[in-house]
C-alpha cells in the first residue's frame, strides 16, 4: 500500500541530497569556522601568562567603550575566560553567515532555478524542500559545535565550558538559518533573502553591541547574541538561555511554514518590481550591465567594511597599548612582518585577516557570471552582438575595480576615525589607504583562479575557489602553532604583500600577482571560449 503523500514527503531523500551537493561547500564553510575558533583560542593561551596580566586586561577591555560594542565584556579573567570572549563575536557571525547562505541556496535560489519545480512534480511535499534544507542548517552547526567542542577540550580547557561555547556559536548560527527561512518566503529573489536576512542578523548583533556599549541590562535581552552571550561559558556555564534561542528559532520556523503554506511557488509576499520597458543609456554595454548587476552586493560590502574599519579605528590605541604590553603579541605581530608602532602593527595584522574577507566577496562577484550563465540571463545578452569575451570581461572589470573599492573604504574607515582621533588626519588617513590597497592585488589573484575555474571546470569553480581561500586559512594556522615551517607561506598571496603601514613597500610581489592573475584569467577566457555555453 503506498504511504500518503504529506507536506513532509520526501524530505529524507532532499537532505541526501543536499549533503551530495555541498559535500565540499559544508565542511568549508562549516569546518574552517570551527578551526578558526580553535585556533584562535589557542593563540590566547599563554598571551598573558601572570594573573596580574590577565587582571589588566580584564579591567582595560571592559572598561572600553568601543571593545565592549564590538565583542562584548569578558565575564572571567582565565586564560579561557578571555579566550572565549575574543571568539566570541567573530565565530557566532561566520556560522551565521553560512547558515544564511546555505538556506537560501536551496531552497529561494532553488525556486529561482526551476529546480523545486521539477522536483515538486514527483513525490515530494510542499515544505519537504524547506524543511531539508533547516535540517542541513541544524545539523551542520551541532557538526561544528562537535569539532569546536573536542578542539577546545584537546587545550586542556574544561569540557563543560568548551560545550557550553561551542553550543553558543551553534545556537546563532541556528537563529540564522531560520531567520534566513523566513527570508526567502518572503521575496521571489535570492540576493534579496540573503540581504534581508543579513540585515535581520546585523540588527541583532547591532542591538547586543549597543546593550553592551551602555550597559543596558535589559536592551541585552532583546537580542538573540545577548543570550547566547549570557551562556558565559568558563564563567558559570549558563545553559538555561539556549531555551530562549530554541524558542526564537522554533517562532522563526512556524512563521516560514505559515507564509510558505500561503504563497504561489517562485514567489513571495512582497511582490517583485517591475523594471521599465526600454533600457536606459547607461545599461546599454555589457560593462555597463555588470555593473547593474554587481551594485548591490558592492556597496553592501563597501558600506559593511568601511563601517568595520571605523570601529577598529576606536579600538586602535587600546589594542595598541595591550600589544605593548604584551611580549607574545609583539611576537605575533613580528611574525605577521610588523614592525614600528604597535599601532601600525595592529593595523597591518587587521588588514592581513581582513584582505582574506574581501576575498570572499571578489570571488562571490567573479562568479556572478556562472550564476548568469545557469539562470539564462547571459544566454539572451549573449544572442545580441556581444561576445563572450565582452560580456565576461565586464563581469572581471567590475569585480576587480569593487575589491579596490572594498579595501579602499575599508582603510578609510580605519584612517579617518584613527585620524580625528589622534589630531592627525592627513598623517594616519593616507599611509592606511594606501596599506589598503596594496592589500588588494593578491585578492584578486584569488578572484584569478575563480576566474580560471569558471572558464575550464565550472561546475567546480566555486567550491575550488573556496577551498583556495580556505587553504590560505589553514596554513596559517599549520605555520602558527608549528605544524609546518614558515616557507610553506610563499604560496599564499596574503603572506607575500607588504605588511603596509608597518613594512616597508616592496613592487616586486605586486608586480608577480599582476602577472600570474593575467595568465588564470587568460586561462579562463580560453577555457570559456571553448567550451559549451550553460
Amino acid at each position: 500500500m503506498t504511504a500518503p503523500l504529506t507536506a513532509l514527503t520526501g524530505t529524507a531523500g532532499l537532505v541526501r541530497l543536499i549533503v551530495r551537493r555541498d559535500r565540499v561547500r559544508i565542511p568549508a564553510w562549516f569546518g574552517l569556522s570551527a578551526l578558526f575558533a580553535i585556533g584562535v583560542l589557542a593563540s590566547v593561551q599563554g598571551v598573558y601568562p601572570t594573573e596580574a596580566d590577565r587582571l589588566a586586561f580584564f579591567g582595560t577591555t571592559n572598561g572600553n567603550p568601543a571593545q565592549l560594542m564590538m565583542i562584548g565584556p569578558i565575564f572571567d579573567a582565565s586564560e579561557a575566560g578571555i579566550g572565549a570572549w575574543r571568539i566570541r563575536g567573530q565565530v557566532a557571525l561566520l556560522l551565521s553567515l553560512a547558515s544564511l547562505l546555505l538556506i537560501v541556496r536551496h531552497t529561494r535560489a532553488e525556486e529561482e532555478s526551476g529546480r523545486s519545480e521539477l522536483l515538486g512534480s514527483t513525490v515530494v511535499g510542499r515544505h519537504a524542500g524547506l524543511t531539508a534544507a533547516l535540517l542541513a542548517a541544524f545539523a551542520a552547526n551541532l557538526g561544528a559545535a562537535v569539532v569546536m567542542t573536542l578542539g577546545f577540550a584537546a587545550q586542556g580547557l574544561p569540557v563543560g565550558g568548551s560545550l557550553v561555547l561551542a553550543l553558543s556559536f551553534a545556537g546563532a548560527g541556528c537563529v540564522a538559518a531560520a531567520l534566513a527561512a523566513l527570508a526567502a518566503q518572503l521575496t521571489a529573489s535570492s540576493r534579496v533573502a540573503i540581504g534581508l536576512a543579513a540585515a535581520g542578523v546585523g540588527f541583532c548583533y547591532a542591538i547586543r553591541a549597543i546593550a553592551d556599549a551602555s550597559e543596558s541590562s535589559w536592551l541585552r535581552w532583546l537580542s538573540p547574541f545577548g543570550w547566547t552571550q549570557a551562556m558565559r561559558p568558563f564563567a558559570g556555564d549558563h545553559w538555561w538561555p539556549l531555551l530562549l534561542v530554541a524558542g526564537l528559532v522554533a517562532l522563526l520556523v512556524a512563521a516560514a511554514y505559515a507564509v510558505s503554506a500561503r504563497r504561489d511557488l517562485g514567489a513571495g509576499i512582497f511582490p517583485a518590481r517591475l523594471g521599465p520597458a526600454t533600457a536606459a543609456p547607461r545599461l546599454r554595454s555589457a560593462l555597463a550591465l555588470a555593473w547593474r548587476l554587481h551594485r548591490g552586493t558592492l556597496t553592501a560590502w563597501t558600506i559593511a567594511m568601511t563601517a568595520f574599519g571605523a570601529a577598529l579605528g576606536t579600538t586602535a590605541d587600546t589594542i595598541a597599548d595591550q600589544v605593548g604590553e604584551s611580549q607574545a603579541l609583539r611576537d605575533l605581530m613580528e611574525q605577521m612582518g610588523g614592525g614600528g608602532r604597535p599601532v601600525d602593527s595592529f593595523f597591518g595584522l587587521m588588514l592581513y585577516l581582513l584582505s582574506q574577507v574581501v576575498t570572499i566577496y571578489a570571488i562571490q562577484a567573479t562568479l556572478r557570471a556562472r550564476a548568469e550563465e545557469l539562470s539564462t540571463g547571459a544566454t539572451t545578452v549573449l544572442s545580441g552582438p556581444v561576445s563572450r569575451l565582452r560580456w565576461l570581461g565586464g563581469h572581471l572589470l567590475v569585480t576587480a575595480a569593487g575589491t579596490v573599492a572594498v579595501m579602499v573604504g575599508l582603510g578609510f574607515g580605519m584612517g579617518l576615525v584613527y585620524g580625528l582621533a589622534t589630531g592627525d588626519l592627513a598623517g594616519e588617513l593616507l599611509p592606511l589607504l594606501g596599506a589598503a590597497v596594496v592589500r588588494a592585488p593578491s585578492v584578486l589573484v584569488l578572484a584569478a583562479i575563480a576566474a580560471a575555474l569558471y572558464g575550464l571546470a565550472p561546475r567546480f569553480a566555486a567550491s575550488a575557489a573556496y577551498a583556495a581561500l580556505g587553504l590560505c586559512f589553514l596554513l596559517e594556522f599549520a605555520v602558527a602553532y608549528g605544524g609546518v615551517g614558515e616557507s610553506v607561506m610563499r604560496i599564499s598571496p596574503f603572506a607575500q604583500t607588504p605588511a603596509l603601514p608597518s613594512a616597508d613597500f616592496a613592487l616586486a610581489p605586486l608586480l608577480w600577482f599582476a602577472v600570474i592573475a593575467a595568465g588564470l584569467v587568460s586561462a579562463g577566457v580560453a577555457g570559456l571560449r571553448r567550451r559549451d555555453f550553460g
